[in-house]
Formats: structure tokens, sequence, C-alpha cells
């Protein structure tokens, strides 16, 4: 087997469980173009792979991942954000529509659009101490990526709304008890239980883990279904024009860039 490789994204191979992991750290893991499209490629390579039973979602270094960079917004017309953020929707769906079960292991910090990407996994596991953000409404922008009907359906309207306009930091375990967690582990025991999940599950059958991950995600869809999430660039595109929504991001990003937190969002 030949391992591809990837500019933004490690992936590697040891019997049915395979490995994606972000490979950004220096802004922790944020999500550039090249990220972006690196993970749709290693997807749809993962998908290749018929012995590939489970595939473990993790970052390289402090973090997770940071989210939508931030550095997209600055000196890029609107139309391209709005590529971008469209891309970010094709990311998310390629995750959730791979043929292996997909484990996230989320450390560090889980903010923006790395939530999204993790609620496109199947399991999500967490270091004790992981923080989990949603900026998007002090950034001026709305949450995109198909992730409102994603975080209604993993933990509920209440949660969701307070999740996505308070902006406020939310730690493992409330996120454990809202049912977006599978689990919380010791940090330092995170790799060796998500690999113990994924070895459990490398031993059940091929075709039934992908039939009842179907039948799980088609019941998720009745829910809250993500088939109206391609409008979400376009709901973005509006607030780059709004003079409020303007102003909110001018002020959270000089707040950011200059302190060193490249990415977020």
């Amino acid at each position: 087997m030949m391992i591809p490789s990837y500019e933004c994204v490690r992936v590697r191979v040891d019997g049915p469980t395979g490995t994606l992991q972000l490979n950004r750290p220096s802004v922790l893991n944020a999500c550039n173009e090249q990220l972006m499209n690196d993970v749709i490629a290693a997807a749809a390579w993962f998908n290749r792979q018929e012995q590939v039973k489970v595939v473990v979602v993790s970052g390289v270094g402090a973090a997770f991942c940071a989210g939508f960079d931030l550095r997209a917004f600055q000196n890029n017309p609107a139309e391209r954000v709005r590529s971008a953020v469209d891309l970010g929707l094709r990311m998310v769906e390629a995750v959730s529509s791979m043929n292996a079960v997909t484990i996230a292991a989320i450390h560090g910090h889980c903010i923006g659009g790395g939530v999204v990407l993790a609620c496109a996994c199947d399991f999500r596991y967490a270091a004790a101490g992981t923080q989990f953000h949603l900026p998007e409404t002090e950034l001026g922008v709305p949450l995109a990526w198909g992730g409102m009907p994603w975080l209604v359906r993993e933990v509920g309207p209440a949660m969701a709304m307070e999740f996505a306009l308070l902006c406020r930091k939310v730690g493992a375990e409330r996120m454990k008890d809202s049912g977006f967690l599978n689990g919380v582990v010791e940090g330092g025991e995170l790799d060796s239980h998500v690999s113990a999940m994924a070895a459990e599950l490398g031993k059940r059958s091929s075709l039934v883990l992908r039939i009842t991950k179907k039948q799980v995600i088609a019941a998720k869809n009745q829910l809250a279904t993500t088939s109206y999430a391609f409008l979400d660039a376009h709901v973005f595109f509006s607030a780059l024009s709004d003079e409020e929504s303007v102003a909110s991001r001018e002020a959270y990003i000089s707040a950011k860039l200059p302190a060193g937190a490249r990415a977020g969002g």
C-alpha cells in the first residue's frame, strides 16, 4: 500500500485502523484552503482502502482544530472567502460520509469549524481540560459548514443556542453531559483509549459497520437535516458586507492576531 503524502494532513494505516491528523500545529490546526482540500482528498483515499474499518481523526500539536483560519478574512475579496466557506462544508461532508467509522480524538482547543468537524465524526472523545468554543457571532459571522443542524441534533436546541450566541468556552465535562462527547479521559490516556475503541470496532464486520453507520446518520437527518447547508456560504457572504458585522469582525481579529492567536472561528 502506498501511503499518500499531503501538505497539511498526515495519514497512516495500521491493519483495520487508519489515522487522519490535521497538521498545521503552528496555528493550532486552523483550516486554510490547503488543509481542507487535503482532508477531502484523504477521506476519498481512505474510502478506497477496503480493509480500513475505522479512522481516527485528530490534530498534531497543542490543539485538535482552531477552526477557520482568520487570515482568510485579510486581504481577500469576499467572493473568495465565500468559496473557502463552501470548501469547509465539502470537507465536513467528506468526513461524515466516509465508509469507515470515524472517531474524533479531541484535545487542547476545539474552536468554531473544529467543533463542526468533530460533529461529523461518529464517535467523539476528549481529553480532560479540552475547551470548546464557538466565537462566530462575536466575530460577526454565522456558524457555517452545516454547523447549526449538526449542533441541534447533537446537543439539543437550547444548548446549541447558548453555545452559538454567547460565545462562551465550554469544558469537556459539560460537552459530555450535553451528549456531544462519548467520553472524557485524562489527557495522557486519550490516544490509548481511542486506539482501544478503534481496535474493538475493527473486529466487527465491515458490512455491518457501514450499514449501522448509515442507519444512524439517516435517523439523525430526520431530527435536523443538513440538506440546506449549501446555503451557509451565501448567508455567511451577507455578513461580510453588513456594517455592524464588519465592525465586530475587525475588533475580534485585531484583538486576536497580534497576540499570536492566528486562527479561530
